[in-house]
């Protein structure tokens, strides 16, 4: 697959921060004091198909996103601004900020969808696109069955890459987001969950009393490579 133009020629993996204060020493019944998991999810368009980021840390800054934890809610989209040909798309793009205090699961819901040889990955319930939309959220319940829009224009959900996963965040400091590319001619494949049939593609996402400090990703396959320059770790947490 053929790299952004703008990426920097040297990466020797991806960078993980911790957001908010000092992280303290692991103790029982500790969980996120942070309020709100400002979620942003930024979609880009190029000759390489689509490019879906959440992360804020990636290497290839350009493309980066304001995804983080905090007691005020984001109301604003940050996305970097792209390059090398590739440009935002609004259409597909979307903050949300997750009440962490209206319930125990933040339930992910990771959605992709393919159509000629170009996949897309979504996980947010309130982008404009809403035949796009999944079901994320935050509840006392942690969901079972996927939420998925049907997608439309010649784009279908593949299930294979797609799932539903329930982070328990009432006894734990980090939720720890892996978020792994694969790049394969001219193709670039986001995905951020542990669980989805097509295992080979699955990353470390997990929620823990402490801060992941490696990038965990599946090793791809049929052609397609980890692209280390998009994938990067965050530990969300203090």
């Amino acid at each position: 697959m053929r790299r952004f133009s703008v990426i920097a020629t040297a990466v020797a993996g991806a960078i993980g921060l911790t957001l908010g204060s000092t992280a303290v020493a692991e103790q029982p019944g500790a969980r996120l004091t942070e309020r709100y998991l400002n979620l942003h999810q930024c979609v880009f368009v190029g000759s390489g198909g689509h490019y879906t980021n959440v992360q804020p840390n990636t290497a290839n800054t350009a493309f980066n996103t304001g995804t983080n934890v905090s007691n005020t809610p984001d109301t604003v989209l940050s996305c970097g601004p792209g390059g090398g040909g590739w440009r935002a798309a609004p259409a597909n793009s979307a903050v949300k900020a997750f009440d962490l205090t209206a319930g125990r699961y933040l339930n992910v819901h990771q959605c992709v969808y393919f159509s000629a040889g170009q996949h897309y990955t979504a996980v947010l319930p309130n982008t404009p696109n809403v035949n796009f939309n999944t079901g994320t959220n935050v509840s006392n319940t942690a969901d079972t069955k996927l939420n998925c829009g049907p997608g439309g224009g010649g784009w279908r959900l593949l299930l294979a890459n797609s799932a539903v996963e329930s982070f328990d965040l009432a006894d734990n400091r980090y939720l720890n987001l892996h978020q792994c590319v694969w790049t394969s001619s001219g193709q670039y494949y986001m995905g951020l969950l542990p669980n989805t049939p097509n295992a080979n593609f699955n990353t470390g996402t997990n929620a823990s009393r402490a801060a992941d400090t490696t990038l965990n990703c599946r090793p791809g396959g049929g052609g397609w490579a980890l692209d280390h320059i998009n994938s990067a770790y965050h530990p969300l947490g203090s």
